[in-house]
């Protein structure tokens, strides 16, 4: 403390020897000086503050992202119970199935083959029906593959191969591969 009392008591004997004129210039440097130092410390702080909004925003954005994909697993979550309790259902008799439907909609289904035994895949017993449609309008076949896939259980159209008739270019042949999945008991 006494220290700083005799730099005090130094300084202002050195201004007290200065001339006016030298005391005005002396205040403008050290006023200079200060707005100089003042400027430093402002950039600094505007730099810090800036260099913490962009961490704000990138913290926003990975939580957005979190937001949206904890989203989608609901969603995703959602969509995979629905098919475990459409796998947990009762058992499909697809042939009378496949016949159901067609006759529902007005479809002639009369030639069905098995396309082998039931497989078991990852404890998922697949079956599956070959299915030949003769002479058959794009639009029923549409609502026929609607119709199957849209009933109980877990039923989808597998593979479907169309050809044209040459005789009728508005009917087709086609045939359809519909299986029919159930959780292994």
């Amino acid at each position: 403390m006494e220290r700083l009392k005799q730099l005090r008591a130094g300084l202002e004997a050195w201004l007290g020897r200065l001339s006016p004129r030298e005391r005005v210039m002396v205040g403008a440097a050290a006023a200079a000086v200060l707005l100089f130092l003042g400027s430093l410390v402002a950039a600094g702080m505007g730099a810090s503050v800036r260099a913490r909004e962009s961490h704000i925003a990138d913290k926003t954005k990975v939580l957005d992202q979190v937001g949206k994909l904890a989203g989608g697993y609901r969603r995703v979550q959602l969509e995979r119970a629905a098919l475990e309790a459409r796998l947990k259902g009762q058992p499909i008799q697809l042939m009378s199935h496949v016949s159901q439907v067609g006759s529902g909609l007005g479809v002639e289904v009369t030639d069905l083959r098995p396309t082998g035994a039931p497989v078991e895949l990852d404890g998922v017993m697949e079956e599956s029906v070959e299915v030949n449609l003769v002479r058959i309008d794009l639009g029923k076949l549409a609502r026929l593959i609607q119709g199957l896939e849209r009933g109980p259980g877990l039923v989808k159209v597998r593979r479907l191969r169309i050809a044209t008739r040459t005789d009728d270019p508005k009917l087709v042949d086609a045939t359809v591969v519909v299986a029919t999945y159930q959780l292994k008991s």
